[in-house]
């Protein structure tokens, strides 16, 4: 067992990582070595990388990207790596995991010291994982809290290939296409590898111009989140991994997104369209295209990712849901963190009614 503080330190290497992650509960881009190490290149400065790594005989068994930063009220959080971009979370196991997962938590809790809460936001609810973490913590005699997050929607293509060409065939996208296929030219196209570098620019500027002058500023505004895109299209260059889709109007880009194909799955993950559209749908006609690629790729399904946005259930035929687990070190810790979840509560609550 240790505990180092980059991606390098943990010394499995690339290869051997994404061996791990791929037979891992949860198993997405969000575990990969390319997706945690540009991460980390990006945005470390902003906290305290804890990778705990751990193995046996057969080699490692188990690997928990974490990081520590301050909370609110200055609490010592330690979080997964990646917190807040990483749609899904999780640790990478292998072999035996309920041994491997009691193997990082006895490394965790001997740092105790060094936190004041873990909280493990965004596991899929049907990782083992969560199980696996109650069971060690209440062997352990610590305090634990646990709640579903984010609905995570998706439309399930293998097995549901006809009601997946229903979807794909609904008026309400036919609708749009058609509108901008009348009245001028229409095409769809989908750079991978390093092709994607050259359309960031372009991306990044329609984004911003899609929210400026919203209550929610685009994200791109900040030139960290800039970089860490640039990033990851380089290191998921060779994986083609990393799908970035344009609509063109006329020649000109209509609506563009930024996404990923793995193991299987297309995940939506960000979208943006040119504002002067706005009004005859273009990311409806974006979705289209990118569903029927999906469909014509035979991928299994195409992942909304979490988010409850209205559109989603529209297009999906199932819901699955991400987790929170918070460990607390102590009950004073456990009576915060209780407290602040009952306001989070409340909060979300009051703006919801």
């Amino acid at each position: 067992m240790k505990m180092v503080s980059s991606i390098e330190a943990v010394g499995i290497g690339e290869e051997a990582w994404n061996a791990l992650a791929a037979g891992s509960p949860t198993n997405s881009i969000f575990q990969t070595y390319q997706w945690v190490s540009s991460w980390e290149k990006t945005f470390k400065s902003e906290c305290e990388p804890w990778y705990v790594a751990v193995g046996d005989s057969s080699g490692f068994v188990g690997v928990a990207p974490l990081m520590l930063s301050r909370g609110v009220l200055g609490e010592r959080i330690l979080r997964f790596l990646g917190d807040g971009k990483a749609d899904y979370c999780d640790f990478l196991l292998a072999g035996d995991q309920r041994k491997a997962v009691e193997a990082i938590c006895r490394t965790l809790f001997s740092a105790q010291d060094r936190w004041d809460v873990v909280t493990l936001n965004s596991i899929p609810a049907e990782s083992p994982t969560i199980g696996l973490l109650q069971d060690v913590c209440r062997r352990f005699g610590y305090h634990v809290m646990q709640r579903d997050l984010y609905p995570s929607p998706a439309l399930i293509i293998k097995e549901h290939e006809a009601e997946a060409g229903n979807i794909l065939n609904k008026a309400a996208l036919r609708r749009r296409q058609n509108y901008f296929q009348r009245t001028g030219a229409l095409t769809f196209k989908t750079l991978t590898g390093k092709d994607v570098l050259q359309c960031l620019d372009g991306f990044f500027e329609q984004h911003i111009g899609r929210w400026t002058g919203s209550a929610t500023p685009s994200l791109f505004l900040d030139e960290r989140n800039q970089a860490f895109y640039r990033e990851l299209a380089t290191t998921m260059a060779e994986k083609e991994w990393l799908a970035l889709s344009i609509v063109e109007f006329n020649g000109q880009p209509l609506a563009m997104h930024y996404g990923f194909d793995y193991g299987g799955r297309f995940l939506w993950y960000k979208p943006a369209f040119d504002k002067a559209h706005a009004k005859h749908s273009p990311g409806l006609v974006l979705l289209r295209y990118l569903i029927g690629r999906a469909i014509a790729n035979q991928r299994h399904e195409f992942d909304f990712t979490i988010g409850d946005e209205p559109f989603k259930a529209r297009f999906s035929n199932k819901v699955r849901t991400t987790v929170q687990f918070q460990i607390c070190r102590d009950p004073l810790n456990f009576a915060l963190a209780w407290s602040r979840w009952q306001l989070g509560a409340l909060r979300r609550k009051l703006v919801g009614g």
